[in-house]
């Protein structure tokens, strides 16, 4: 058992007895004056007779007036290397927590699509260093009772060392060893690998951690928040020692290090100790990732992992969030708590209690350095999977109004207030409170002054948090369990929302659509070459065939929406497009103004005070000419001969089956899906280049109307990394309108390099 553990659940359970006692002297009726006096005697003495005419009603008791909370007070010192030592004197029990936390190794420091490298890393450390092996680093910790451990978390990597006082020295000699020189042999990591891969096999096949990875990799998009921490089957077969090292020496840096101790240690101790074992430790130059903010989701999005041997669903719901740091953090804690983040709120008290779909139902608020997420969670047999699913959605759509009662608001205050100071009680738990304090930029006085301020959260702030997080229409939606059982009736419940189905064995989070790509594999042979040239064919012709030869450019404008960090934005564009390699468009985003133009051989971005050459993604702009309203330029290299590729097989795209082709084109390898019925373009799967590498993109195409005889897209949607990226919609077009010159020309000066 914890230290600290017996005492803090001894406290509630004797505060509730005597809660209870004190509420039955107070309601329990004097005896009867007709009553025997053997039915005195058995009520004064306890027996649980209840006198003739008294009615039992279940009632909770009422809280307790506040209690004055005090929280431990840290002494602070810096080393000369950078590192920030906290210390938290309590002497009650003869032991030390020693933890420290090292901000710039969190898994958002993964390599570009290479995530895992951290965690494994963390991993690692206990597992060898310079003069121990990892037999005998366990062998050592186990010796003296203690604990010494390590982990990667999103923002941070920490390790945590737990002894008694007599052994801190021997603990400390241990924790500095892993940290500063491990070993990160071949072989451990090899052990390390094949351990990795072989929880991998589990989770994979496993709804519940299907549908939590898959919920984060949409609610996040590209940004490394949405990555999974431990990687993917592939980043796991790809690690190599190197990287570990580099990762290592890279981002373990004293300067963005916080070490705190907590327990029998004096401040003076504390910091005598941090010198000995970190003072060595060398400063190193670091920036830390900065990760872009993910855009909030616009519309309903609804992804389906098909597990077909499910019995269960398991259910995820919600949106981007806020950063610790968000002044919004404290009241929307309470509203959390009212809507799922207790067993009697309201999700819980509907999903469970009343309607008995669910064993537990939550809600939580995730906040991390950055950015954060809002999950609501839930479980239920396959046959309730719609009817669960609804109701949740309705509930949230109900909080969306704001309307909360004042009791709601005071029991969740009074809970969030009172569970506080039982939940900063042991040494581990004070330590992580004010590592985490500093960790995220929190006021000095934030954890002594928390339950003033929950106890502070007006009902109308609880209202506003309500109607700013809370919104049915604004949500993403991962259902994983046996799709073919609730799909149809699912679909009839949520007809507006977009759809997109993963069998489960095909999941992979890396992915553009978070689908793998099966289809590449599919090998270019005569016989598929010919298969890819009748589809290619076939889509030209129902497209409009010769006469789209004819068409020698394109006027039109298109208006829509694009997902930036700073949230979703209007956009409006005016294109010119001279085929075959010509384009011109003006764009709006927003009040900014912007033109871009390639002339086929060169391209430039002209902003309203200067001008920078774009030539180093002129396929950029070759691929988007190509693919105008659903590629008619395409077809007219297809009709004259240069565009060939091969089929790949059935694919489905948005829940809809395809017959997808491999082109190697000039601009690039771009894979098109094409519906089989109509014969018309319906999505494309390329990577396309950005200034820290690539992305991947999946663009789809609907509303096909005829324009002169021709078949034309006037609807467009981009997914980048999984997430919508931009949605447009074509207001006008004009075939072969009289073309200046000088539209394709520069207009200002040299660009900027």
């Amino acid at each position: 058992m914890k230290r600290g553990i017996k005492r803090w659940i001894l406290l509630p359970g004797a505060l509730a007895l005597a809660g209870t006692a004190a509420m039955a002297q107070q309601t329990a009726p004097a005896p009867a004056a007709d009553q025997s006096k053997e039915a005195q005697a058995k009520q004064k003495n306890g027996t649980g007779l209840v006198p003739p005419g008294v009615k039992l009603t279940p009632e909770m008791p009422a809280p307790g007036a506040p209690r004055r909370f005090q929280f431990p007070k840290a002494a602070t010192k810096t080393l000369e290397n950078g590192l920030r030592v906290f210390v938290i004197s309590d002497h009650r029990e003869p032991a030390v927590v020693a933890r420290l936390v090292i901000l710039s190794a969190g898994t958002i420091e993964d390599p570009e699509a290479m995530p895992g490298v951290a965690q494994m890393t963390a991993e690692m450390l206990t597992q060898g260093t310079g003069k121990r092996s990892a037999k005998e680093i366990a062998e050592t910790i186990d010796f003296v009772g203690g604990s010494l451990n390590a982990s990667a978390g999103k923002d941070s990597t920490t390790v945590t060392l737990d002894v008694v006082k007599k052994d801190l020295n021997a603990g400390l000699d241990l924790m500095s060893d892993v940290v500063l020189h491990p070993a990160f042999s071949a072989e451990e990591l090899e052990r390390q690998r094949q351990q990795l891969l072989s929880n991998m096999t589990v989770q994979y096949s496993d709804p519940q951690y299907l549908a939590s990875v898959v919920f984060a990799r949409i609610v996040y998009g590209s940004s490394p928040y949405g990555w999974p921490s431990e990687g993917t089957p592939e980043t796991a077969k790809k690690l190599q020692r190197d990287q570990l090292v580099k990762f290592h020496d890279t981002n373990y840096a004293p300067n963005q290090a916080l070490l705190g101790f907590a327990g029998d240690i004096t401040p003076e101790e504390a910091a005598a100790l941090a010198e000995k074992y970190f003072g060595a430790w060398q400063r190193v130059t670091v920036t830390p990732a900065v990760p872009a903010i993910p855009a909030t989701v616009s519309g309903q999005h609804i992804w389906l992992v098909d597990k077909p041997d499910a019995v269960q669903t398991q259910i995820r719901i919600g949106r981007i969030g806020i950063r610790r740091a968000d002044p919004d953090y404290i009241p929307l804690q309470v509203t959390n708590r009212i809507f799922g983040g207790g067993y009697n709120s309201r999700l819980n008290t509907e999903v469970r209690v009343n309607k008995g779909l669910t064993y537990g139902a939550f809600s939580s608020v995730t906040p991390h350095r950055y950015t954060g997420a809002l999950t609501v969670g839930t479980y239920t047999r396959t046959e309730k999977t719609v009817e669960a699913t609804k109701l949740a959605a309705e509930l949230i759509a109900k909080m969306s109004t704001g309307e909360v009662s004042a009791k709601e608001v005071d029991f969740a205050r009074d809970y969030l207030a009172g569970v506080y100071p039982i939940q900063s009680e042991t040494a581990e738990q004070v330590a992580d409170r004010v590592l985490s304090a500093a960790a995220f930029e929190l006021p000095a006085d934030y954890n002594n002054t928390y339950p003033d301020k929950v106890r502070g959260v007006t009902p109308a702030e609880v209202k506003a948090m309500a109607q700013r997080y809370f919104t049915e229409k604004n949500l993403d939606i991962v259902l994983a369990g046996n799709v073919s059982a609730f799909r149809d009736d699912l679909k009839k419940e949520f007809p507006n929302a977009q759809y997109v189905e993963i069998p489960y064995d095909q999941v992979d989070l890396l992915a553009p659509g978070l689908r793998s790509a099966k289809e590449a594999s599919v090998e270019a042979t005569p016989e598929s070459v010919e298969e890819g040239k009748a589809v290619l064919l076939a889509a030209a012709n129902a497209a409009g065939g010769d006469s789209l030869a004819t068409v020698t450019g394109l006027a039109l404008t298109e208006s829509g929406s694009l997902n930036t960090p700073e949230g979703e934005k209007s956009v409006s564009v005016k294109w010119v497009v001279a085929y075959p390699d010509r384009s011109h468009g003006d764009v709006w985003l927003g009040e900014q103004h912007v033109v871009q133009i390639c002339d086929g051989k060169s391209a430039w971005v002209q902003y309203p005070d200067h001008t920078a050459d774009a030539s180093y993604v002129l396929g950029e702009f070759e691929r988007g000419l190509s693919l105008f309203g659903g590629g008619w330029g395409v077809y007219r290299q297809v009709l004259s001969g240069k565009f060939s590729g091969h089929s790949i097989g059935e694919v489905e795209i948005a829940g809809k089956k395809t017959v997808g082709v491999a082109v190697d084109a000039p601009f690039g390898a771009i894979k098109l899906y094409f519906d089989p019925a109509t014969h018309l373009l319906a999505a494309a799967r390329y990577q396309s280049a950005r200034q820290h590498g690539f992305v991947d993109n999946e663009q789809q195409w609907s509303d096909y109307r005829t324009v002169e005889g021709r078949q034309f897209a006037f609807s467009t949607v981009i997914y980048r990394d999984g997430s919508k990226f931009v949605e447009s919609t074509i207001q006008e077009i004009n075939l072969n309108p009289k073309l200046e010159d000088s539209l394709f020309e520069m207009r200002q000066g040299a660009p900027a390099k």
